[in-house]
């Protein structure tokens, strides 16, 4: 097996499309039936089958992609919101990512540590309050100006383009942190964690 940059985006990428759907599934944003179990990192995961749900999550992803290829994926955000009012936040915090992983060539490290943040998901909901019914979601990235400006401008994401986010926007006033995996592993340092807001 040949591992690259390429194959890291790949595989990373697929961790995080997995996570949103566990999140969707734990927090209840929407009925038990429109998810199925897999199994996935050796642990059981949940996936959406609604079509509009997947779709966006699925256009969501290739723009992730296209940032992380070229190094400039810098935070993945899951916001959990009702209106204006946003209930939580799932962080991603990608402090390096390269392209170096000869300690961890077939990438086992990565998956253990993928396989641990889905056990911590399941666990975390013991952390948070129950959401109101009309909760919904959005995804949000963190990347460089001159990447959000070339994704922007590439024909091939023309039909789902982003629009640009403030510094002020989507944050949640002295939240509490809930803390679920760490990452280091040479070639992948990230947090992840979770801002809940005191006001649900």
């Amino acid at each position: 097996m040949t591992t690259n940059k390429l194959d890291i985006s790949d595989v990373f990428c697929e961790f995080l499309e997995v996570a949103v759907h566990n999140i969707l599934y734990t927090r209840k944003l929407y009925p038990e039936t429109i998810f199925i179990p897999k199994r996935k990192y050796g642990v059981v995961v949940y996936q959406s089958i609604h079509p509009e749900v997947n779709s966006y999550i699925c256009d969501c992803m290739k723009a992730v992609n296209y940032h992380l290829r070229k190094s400039q994926l810098k935070q993945f955000f899951i916001i959990i919101q009702s209106g204006d009012h946003i209930f939580e936040k799932i962080v991603f915090d990608i402090v390096k990512m390269n392209s170096d992983i000869q300690s961890d060539i077939y990438l086992l490290e990565l998956e253990k540590n993928i396989r641990n943040f889905c056990l911590k998901l399941n666990s975390s909901c013991s952390y948070t309050d129950s959401l109101p019914l009309d909760t919904t979601f959005i995804i949000q990235i963190a990347t460089t100006e001159l990447s959000s400006l070339e994704f922007n401008d590439n024909p091939a994401f023309e039909e789902f383009p982003w629009t640009h986010c403030g510094l002020n926007d989507s944050v949640i006033a002295n939240p509490d942190i809930i803390p679920l995996q760490t990452v280091d592993i040479g070639y992948l340092n990230m947090q992840i964690f979770i801002e809940t807001s005191s006001n649900y």
